[in-house]
This record gives C-alpha cells, structure tokens and sequence, in this order.
C-alpha cells in the first residue's frame, strides 16, 4: 500500500498517508486530517475519532468499543514517558481496513461512535468540572485508562507550607509568578504537590480552573519537573505530552 511513498520524506509520507485514508473514508463520510503532535488527528463532524501516527491508524476506543479491537489482537498506541510505557485509548486498525472502504467504514464508525459517546458525556459534565479537577488524581490510573477516579482526600498542599515540607513553586525552573498563582488556583503550592501529580495531570487541573492556561504551563510544569527550559521541552516533548493530556481530560470528565 506505502509501497509508492518509499521514495518521499518523512513529512510527505505521512502528508500522503492522511490523504489516503481520508480518501478511503469518503465513500463513509467526509472526513479532515489535522496536523497534530508529529501526526494527524482524523475528524469528522468537528470531533477526533482517529489518529495517524507513523503511517499507522488508530481508532478512539472506549469500555464498549475496545474489546472488539482486543478480540483481534489490535493494540492500543503505546509510547514511552519517563522509562515507562503508556497507552492511550487509540486501537490500531486492522489490515483489511486499509485494503478495501467496506471495512474501513465499518472500523471507522466504531471509533466516530465512541467520540459522539465521549462528547454526549462532556456536555452535562462541564458545569462540575473544576469541582472534580480539584480532586487529587491517581496519574498512573489515568494514563492507563482503567479503573475508576479516586475517593476524595485532602487537598494537596494543605497545611505542607505549615509544617515546612516542599519547597516553594518559585525555587522551580520555568515557574514565575503568573504560573504560580494559576497552580495554587488548582491547590499545587510546592514541588512535592507537583511531582505528586506530574505535570501532565497537574496542567489538566489547572486549566479545569483556569481556562486562560496556555500550553506554554503545560511545558513549564515538564522542564521544572526535568530541570529543562520549558522551549526544549515544546520542542522534543510536545508529542507525547498532548497525547497524554487528551487521556487525562478524558478522565476527568
């Protein structure tokens, strides 16, 4: 199938791999192929269904949808973070979907009819969302997807300045006085409150409080975390990062 790109760039290979399979979605429904973190995010109706990373498509799963894909073997994208491997609830499309539009519209649906299903959740949810982002979060139940949101606990922070544990946000790289006020918004007064969550999760509370929260937050909360200038990790991290912020909205929903 890639067999006539063997000659292109990189850029072009994927260019002409979205193009292809928006192409052979046609004949199911008109779709877009958006550039995003290193890849393309494949939309119809102005929600993300698919994504196309490496000249490799994944379709949006959820409890319902994924095990069909698992019933075929088909695995979630997977991606390396901090010495571990994550996933996101992405399943790869099966051969035959790339080889004939019958099949690929049939795989297709699966993963359009997981997003309207995740969207249809988010419209009653908005109106709690800052409540249950002031939640402390479990990272590691997040990036996997599993299990349920944790009980409530103490709100981070509280009474560690009192008792002198942590230091201050402002002895962190990256970290100025308008990042902080935002992240105290969301209860993260140290770096032990930070390093608890990460910055991925850390970043997705705060902008549940504060929607102004750029994504410039989201690569300072990684360079402070990592000891890098928040430029560098926009430049080599950003992949990664967004994916993994997709699947923790996702959750906080």
């Amino acid at each position: 199938m890639l067999g006539t790109m063997s000659g292109a760039t990189s850029s072009t290979r994927k260019q002409e791999f979205a193009n292809f399979i928006v192409e052979l979605m046609a004949s199911w429904a008109p779709v877009q192929a958006r550039p995003m973190f290193g890849g393309f995010g494949v939309y119809r109706d102005g929600l993300m269904f698919a994504i196309l990373i490496e000249e490799t498509l994944y379709f949006k799963v959820d409890d319902e949808s994924e095990p069909l894909f698992a019933q075929r073997g088909l695995p979630r994208f997977s991606y390396e973070s901090k010495g571990r491997t994550a996933s996101l609830r992405y399943c790869e499309a099966p051969a035959e979907a790339y080889d004939e539009a019958v099949h690929m519209a049939s795989w297709a649906r699966l993963g359009y009819d997981c997003a309207v299903r995740q969207q249809n959740k988010r419209k009653p949810a908005r109106k709690v969302a800052a409540s249950r982002a002031r939640r402390p979060i479990d990272a590691d139940v997040l990036a996997s997807g599993a299990g349920s949101m944790p009980q409530r606990e103490p709100k981070l922070g509280v009474g560690r300045k009192a008792r002198g544990q942590g230091a201050q946000l402002d002895m962190m790289k990256n970290l100025g006085p308008k990042s902080q006020e935002m992240l105290a918004g969301a209860g993260i007064h140290s770096d032990e409150d930070l390093r608890h969550l990460g910055a991925v999760v850390a970043y997705a509370r705060t902008k549940a409080v504060c929607p102004r929260a750029s994504l410039n937050l989201l690569w300072a909360l990684e360079g402070a975390l990592t000891g890098r200038d928040w430029k560098e990790v926009a430049e080599t991290d950003c992949a990664s990062l967004l994916m993994a912020l997709e699947d923790v909205q996702q959750h906080m929903l």
